[in-house]
């Protein structure tokens, strides 16, 4: 019975953590008229929010701080971009495979080769439920989270332009 209620109260703390991070994206424009300071305030938002829930989430045993995940699951997929992203992404090496991964994920360390400028989505990309199966499929939490800020993330980061292609 004990462990049902911390379960409870992490998800309790998640979902404060969720919608604080709603708040923050949808004021990003509070930030300054300047759009480099606004989406700077937008990635520092999901990094802080990243750093609150990181431990709570399925994610905290299976990857390093540095590089995201070691295991890449999440990565199995084309990362959803604005087109402020994919114009920067597009100027990045990539790999270009048919392996199911992200272009940008690195096979052999096993980590994110663009880690430092990975697009808003994987920085908000948490397994919050207790099984590696929402590795691959996002939980509504996370689903929620970036369809109801999605209006918001494109008046700074330009049209959203779905899974990214190189």
């Amino acid at each position: 019975m004990h462990q049902a209620v911390q379960v409870n109260n992490v998800d309790d703390a998640i979902e404060r953590e969720l919608d604080r991070l709603k708040r923050l994206i949808i004021n990003a424009e509070r930030a300054g008229a300047d759009r480099w300071r606004q989406i700077s305030f937008l990635y520092r938002a999901a990094d802080s929010f990243s750093g609150r829930v990181f431990a709570r989430s399925f994610c905290h045993a299976e990857a390093s701080r540095s590089a995201g995940c070691n295991t890449g699951q999440c990565c199995k997929c084309r990362p959803d971009v604005f087109e402020y992203e994919r114009s920067v992404l597009d100027l990045l090496p990539k790999r270009l495979d048919d392996s199911g991964f992200c272009p940008f994920f690195n096979l052999s360390k096993r980590t994110c080769g663009v880690y430092g400028v990975r697009p808003f989505a994987c920085r908000i990309y948490y397994n919050f439920a207790p099984s590696s199966y929402y590795c691959q499929n996002p939980t509504d939490l996370t689903l929620q989270l970036f369809d109801g800020v999605k209006r918001h993330l494109e008046r700074i980061l330009g049209p959203y332009a779905g899974g990214y292609l190189p």
